[in-house]
């Protein structure tokens, strides 16, 4: 066996736990069809239902356009992921050619300091039904969403104890090995409100028929996953020993959490056998569960004009209404409580193996009693809930529609490290062209955020009565900042 690899499989046992955690997929933001074909925009645009998650006050938009009443039945699919972790052009360039992978490969992943970290997300977001109506001068919307998040990240030292082994050539100084995954759950039902808060004939001469709506959507938030570990360490291979000073801390709910306690338990006694895999069956069964409660709201303002005097006249030669829209929210502000059998477990150990020889790698035996005896040494908490922050996120958009012909931008800042959500300004815009009224032919450019620059695109058909769309993101070069890969399905919208 390859030197080491043992003591990796005694890391690999407390990886595991992220394991568990990634059997929640994930979602931060919320995209519609349209707003994902149009770079992932749509703080300035996005009207009925959809809006509750994105610009609840967009609920009073299209009154010239479209029906009052909008009816969702699977009325929004959308998945995402992505992260600097995700690198496919470092993994086609040095993973798939046959030859040992190393150093080379870890310099371009993470750059050259151990401490390097890169991160990926997941994010998937559903909403069974949803309905919206449209009054002159009120809105209100209901819209019921399934959300699971996905957020982990790993630093260069752990990546090279995994990939490359433990020498001492690299860790003859403490050198941080680290990892941390986080996974949420959840559903939200959410009432939309919107009002027309003020009504202008002109305005600076550029604009007319003024209107200014703002709006908010409180959401009642039913917690149904939580799953995260934190793992903090230093690694040390001097002359004749290894130090591994490490802690970490790792929360459950449900039977995962009864079944790390079992664990616990059954090795108080000095002659208990077993393995933690005897203890811990995760079955997903707790999805469907309700563990908790959470409150959350999305807030938001939008002006909407006719263009007027020079601006209109700049695009006279295009045909058709000429309007402009500007848009801010704040959305996903809020936090989750998880309090049905929830549980906490730490560790904080160091593992000094001395005597060692580094040509002879480690033995099966000795490696099966590191794993139990040191890293599943954990001790329970009295932590009875954990509480988890909504990915919060400031989004300001405009959309300039001519005729047939729209164009978009929006920037936005994530407040909270969740799921896809990121504190690196993100910027994103699109375009789309109604043809024969009837098919849309969206695309767009997003940059910024998680992951490297990607690309837009989205059609289907939408007529008055109603929308059956697709998008899709991808990232045509992850070399900087990995890949991403997204898509949306606008399912069946009625409108009447």
């Amino acid at each position: 066996m390859n030197r080491f690899k043992q003591i990796v499989a005694g890391l690999g046992i407390v990886a595991l736990i992220v394991g568990w955690g990634m059997k929640a997929a994930a979602q931060s933001g919320h995209y519609s069809a349209k707003s994902l074909g149009m770079g992932g925009t749509g703080t300035a645009f996005i009207d009925s239902y959809h809006a509750n998650f994105i610009n609840p006050a967009n609920l009073m938009l299209n009154a010239d356009t479209k029906p009052s009443v909008s009816v969702g039945l699977l009325g929004g699919v959308s998945a995402m992921a992505g992260g600097p972790l995700m690198n496919i052009s470092v993994y086609n360039q040095h993973f798939t050619t046959g030859n040992v992978v190393g150093s080379e490969a870890l310099d371009e992943w993470f750059g050259t300091a151990m401490g390097n970290s890169r991160g990926f997300g997941l994010e998937l977001d559903i909403i069974p039904i949803a309905g919206s109506w449209r009054g002159e001068n009120m809105a209100i919307s209901l819209a019921l969403r399934n959300r699971s998040l996905f957020n982990g990240s790993t630093n260069r030292g752990f990546s090279e104890v995994l990939l490359t082994g433990i020498s001492q050539e690299r860790f003859s100084e403490p050198q941080p090995v680290n990892f941390s995954s986080g996974a949420v759950a959840f559903s939200e039902l959410s009432v939309g409100f919107s009002y027309k808060l003020l009504e202008l004939p002109s305005l600076l001469g550029i604009g007319k028929n003024v209107k200014v709506f703002v709006g908010g959507a409180p959401k009642y938030l039913i917690p149904h996953y939580t799953s995260s570990i934190d793992f903090n360490s230093t690694l040390q291979v001097t002359d004749s020993e290894i130090i591994h000073d490490f802690a970490y801390t790792f929360n459950t709910i449900g039977e995962l959490t009864t079944q790390f306690e079992d664990y616990y338990q059954a090795r108080q006694d000095p002659n208990f056998d077993g393995e933690i895999g005897d203890f811990v069956d995760p079955d997903g069964s707790g999805f469907s569960q309700t563990n908790g409660a959470g409150f959350g709201v999305d807030l938001g303002g939008t002006v909407e004009m006719d263009l007027a005097g020079v601006l209109r006249g700049a695009f006279s030669w295009i045909g058709g209404d000429k309007k402009l829209q500007v848009g801010l929210s704040v959305t996903d502000i809020g936090s989750i409580t998880y309090d049905n059998n929830a549980g906490s477990f730490t560790a904080d150990e160091t593992f000094t193996w001395d005597g060692i020889d580094l040509s002879d790698g480690l033995s099966d035996n000795f490696a099966d009693s590191v794993q139990k005896e040191i890293y599943q040494n954990y001790e329970p908490s009295e932590e009875k809930e954990i509480t988890e922050s909504l990915p919060t996120k400031v989004n300001l958009g405009a959309q300039l529609q001519l005729g047939k012909l729209g164009f978009a931008f929006d920037v936005q800042k994530g407040l909270y490290e969740t799921g896809m959500n990121s504190s690196r300004l993100a910027l994103g815009l699109g375009a789309e062209y109604k043809l024969f009224n009837v098919i849309p032919l969206r695309a767009g450019y997003r940059t910024g955020g998680l992951t490297s620059s990607s690309i837009t695109f989205g059609t289907g058909i939408e007529i008055r009565n109603l929308e059956f769309t697709v998008a899709g993101l991808t990232v045509p070069n992850s070399e900087n900042r990995g890949s991403g890969i997204g898509g949306a399905w606008s399912g069946l919208v009625l409108r009447f």
